[in-house]
């Protein structure tokens, strides 16, 4: 009897988790957002007021945001620091090749971080800060969006592991 009670809290317990873990996901994607969000914030600064070169920009922005989001600039700077004749597009693009799985984004959320490579390290400054600031709105719709979802299914994972668990444990009693 004690083992079938005990088999049955764990059954639960482990839904119970599995659907945190689900919902952990949706919060995440906003985290990472937002995190993206500031990082370009910082490397406006970085480039208007300290006219700080692209590499040193980046570093200094990866030291203030963490991971995954700072470990994209960190690799994407040490790229263009080892000066193996890649572009900044080049060196971005592999950065974010490197740390796609740490970013788990969804796809349309990765084109944008691929267009936003396009852009660093090409045209004049003021060219460079109205693409960055197109691809941070369209990182705000996208925050907005992940925001809706996060809400929308956060409950839903939770209560569907646990609900899950005990109907696995009342078919199984």
């Amino acid at each position: 009897m004690y083992f079938k009670m005990s088999g049955a809290v764990l059954i639960i317990l482990a839904a119970y988790l599995y659907g945190l873990n689900l919902a952990s996901m949706y919060y995440n994607r906003v985290r990472l957002l937002e995190e993206l969000l500031m990082a370009l914030e910082m490397f406006l600064t970085e480039v208007n007021y300290g006219l700080t070169p692209l590499p040193q920009a980046f570093l200094s922005i990866a030291e203030k945001i963490n991971r995954p989001v700072g470990s994209l600039f960190f690799d994407a700077a040490r790229l263009m620091q080892q000066n193996k004749g890649l572009s900044a597009c080049e060196c971005w693009k592999a950065a974010l090749r490197k740390n796609t799985r740490d970013l788990d984004m969804p796809q349309r959320n990765m084109d944008l971080l691929d267009r936003l490579g396009s852009i660093w390290g090409r045209g004049d400054k003021s060219g460079q800060q109205r693409q960055v600031a197109l691809i941070q709105e369209l990182l705000r719709q996208a925050l907005g969006e992940a925001q809706v979802e996060h809400q929308k299914n956060n409950k839903i994972c939770k209560y569907l592991g646990l609900l899950g668990g005990m109907t696995l444990v009342i078919f199984l009693l």
